[in-house]
C-alpha cells in the first residue's frame, strides 16, 4: 500500500500510529527532503500483511518528488509491481537510486556515480590544523567558493542561496569552509545518516590534502554524532576517497523517464 507521508517527525496515519525512521541513506534523503520542501510530494509504502507501528522494518520503500527529481529508497521486500505501477503514473523527470534497485526498474539510466560509506579513517587531521575549519553562516560565501572551485552545472546564485539557506534552517544540511580554500557540505542530515556533497578546493591550493583533511574532519564529527556518512563520486575520485577512509558500497544511478526532457 502506498500512501502519502505526513511530516516524517508526525504520526503516520492511524492504521501504522508511528513515525518514519530511515533505514539506508536513500530513505534519510527521502526524509530530509520532506522535512526540507514544503512544495513536494512524498510517499511510503507499507507492507499490507503488517499492523503494527510504523518502523523501518514496517516501510517497504520510501519516494520523494521535488521539481521534478525523484528519490527512491526500497528495500528487497517492497512491492514491486505496485510500486513500478505507481512511478509511471508520476511526472518525474529524474530518479535516483542504488543500483540494486534500479535494476528492478525498466527506466533508462542517464549516468551512475560510486556510493560510497565512511568505514575506518585513513587520515587523521592535523593538530593544530594549518587551515581551520569553520561551520559556513553565509550561503553566498558557499555559491562562491564553489564557483571558484570550479564547479559545472551551478544553479543561478539567488535560486541556489535559497536553496541551501532553506535547508541550513531546517536542519538537513550544514557547510564547512576551510581556510577560506576548500569547502564540503553535509546533507541529508538525519536519524542516523548523513551524505556528503560539494567537495572542492580552490585551484592555487590544490595538491596540498585540504580537501582530504576537510572531509576527514567532517566523517569524524558526523560518526561521532551517531551518524553513518555517505556520499557519491565519479570512478577517478573514487581513489581519493578511498584514501580518507571511504570504501566502495555500490552504485547511484539517475534514471530518466523516457518520453521526458
Amino acid at each position: 500500500m502506498i500512501h502519502l507521508m505526513d511530516h516524517p517527525d508526525a504520526a503516520a496515519p492511524p492504521l501504522h500510529g508511528g513515525k518514519f525512521i530511515p533505514w539506508d541513506i536513500f530513505s534519510a534523503r527521502v526524509w530530509a527532503a520532506r522535512r526540507s520542501y514544503d512544495d513536494g510530494q512524498f510517499w511510503v509504502q507499507n507492507h499490507p500483511a503488517l499492523r503494527a507501528p510504523l518502523h523501518g522494518g514496517e516501510c517497504t520503500a520510501a519516494i520523494s518528488l521535488v521539481d521534478g527529481f525523484a528519490m527512491l529508497a526500497a528495500k528487497e521486500s517492497a512491492g514491486w509491481e505496485e510500486l513500478l505501477a505507481f512511478l509511471q503514473m508520476q511526472p518525474w523527470v529524474r530518479l535516483q537510486c542504488t543500483d540494486q534497485t534500479a535494476a528492478k526498474l525498466p527506466f533508462p539510466a542517464e549516468w551512475t556515480s560510486v556510493l560510497m560509506r565512511f568505514g575506518a579513517p585513513k587520515r587523521v587531521p592535523l593538530d593544530p590544523d594549518p587551515c581551520p575549519l569553520t561551520l559556513a553562516a553565509d550561503v553566498g560565501e558557499v555559491y562562491d567558493m564553489l564557483v571558484r572551485c570550479g564547479f559545472e552545472g551551478m544553479r543561478e546564485r539567488l535560486p541556489w542561496m535559497a536553496d541551501m539557506a532553506l535547508r541550513w534552517r531546517r536542519g538537513t544540511a550544514q557547510s564547512w569552509i576551510a581556510g577560506g580554500l576548500s569547502t564540503a557540505s553535509a546533507t541529508a542530515l538525519s536519524q542516523g545518516y548523513c551524505f556528503i556533497g560539494a567537495v572542492g578546493t580552490v585551484p592555487e591550493a590544490r595538491g596540498r590534502g585540504l580537501a582530504g583533511q576537510l572531509v576527514a574532519r567532517i566523517a569524524i564529527q558526523q560518526r561521532a554524532l551517531g551518524r553513518e556518512i555517505w556520499l557519491s563520486c565519479r570512478e577517478e575520485r573514487a581513489g581519493f576517497y578511498e584514501s580518507v577512509g571511504f570504501v566502495r558500497a555500490g552504485e547511484m544511478v539517475t534514471m530518466r523517464k523516457e518520453g521526458t526532457t
